[in-house]
């Protein structure tokens, strides 16, 4: 019993492959801020779209398929960070192997090795966007009013006097897109399933919920950068996979050689 315990921790030994570091900035930073500003982007849409189409009568329905959707997009920056963090860090592999051979490595080459505060400063980078229209309404936004409603139609006939007319002018004016109207349709865009959480008609929660957006709009950078972090265990995972396909195949191996060694005897006829 104690020699399958050992045989099954010698199975499941991580293996990990050195690797050279790089620095927090390179080349590649500005690319990568672009792909995770269009990222966001793209969540913009899909939170249109979906969300328009997830909101309920019910509000426990509402906050658990709502929640469901934005963890279901932070694991998606999570994962597309981690798959940024094993190429970084694989590329950091093969410049160490290089350096080793005695073979030259250049200053950018180096320079794009994994860093563990790389995709995290790429992410913010690619957030400053949605961030500086997030922090302008948060500093300018103000309790939504409930609209004027319509007018009765008996009313319309008093309209012509002079001092009741222009009491009712307010009715007919038509509102204009204002600059924080224009921010709140696009934070809004980007926190829509907290929107529907919170739900729309609830006016003070609104309010709160735009004032805190910049940090909810954090979020998902916060998720590419913990991510990104994660290439080295993505890559000490795929370095032990190769070494237990390596051993099984030893081992296969070896029984086949075991097997040829021994003689055949011919069975007994009855």
């Amino acid at each position: 019993m104690e020699a399958k315990k050992n045989k099954k921790a010698q199975k499941v030994e991580k293996i990990t492959k050195p690797y050279m570091k790089g620095d927090a900035v390179d080349r590649t930073t500005v690319p990568g801020a672009l792909k995770f500003f269009v990222g966001t982007v793209v969540m913009c849409v899909a939170y249109l779209i979906v969300c328009m189409m997830l909101n309920w009568d019910q509000q426990w329905l509402n906050i658990t398929i709502n929640l469901l959707v934005v963890l279901m997009v932070y694991m998606m920056f999570f994962q597309f960070g981690m798959n940024t963090g094993a190429d970084a860090v694989n590329q950091g592999e093969i410049m160490l192997s290089r350096e080793q051979k005695g073979r030259p490595v250049a200053i950018w080459e180096r320079q794009m090795c994994f860093h563990p505060l790389k995709g995290l400063i790429s992410a913010l980078i690619g957030s400053v966007p949605l961030l500086l229209i997030s922090i302008l309404l948060a500093f300018i936004a103000k309790r939504q009013m409930s609209g004027l409603g319509t007018l009765p139609g008996w009313v319309s006939g008093y309209e012509g006097r002079q001092e009741i007319g222009n009491a009712l002018a307010i009715y007919h004016e038509t509102a204009s897109m204002s600059l924080e109207a224009v921010l709140r349709l696009i934070v809004r865009m980007s926190i829509m399933p907290y929107v529907n959480m919170v739900g729309a008609a609830n006016k003070d929660g609104m309010l709160l919920l735009e004032r805190l957006s910049p940090l909810v709009n954090l979020l998902p950078a916060i998720a590419y950068g913990l991510g990104y972090t994660g290439g080295v265990s993505v890559r000490t995972s795929v370095h032990t996979n190769i070494a237990l396909g390596k051993k099984k195949a030893q081992r296969k191996q070896a029984k086949e050689r075991r097997a040829r060694r021994q003689p055949h005897t011919p069975e007994q006829l009855n």
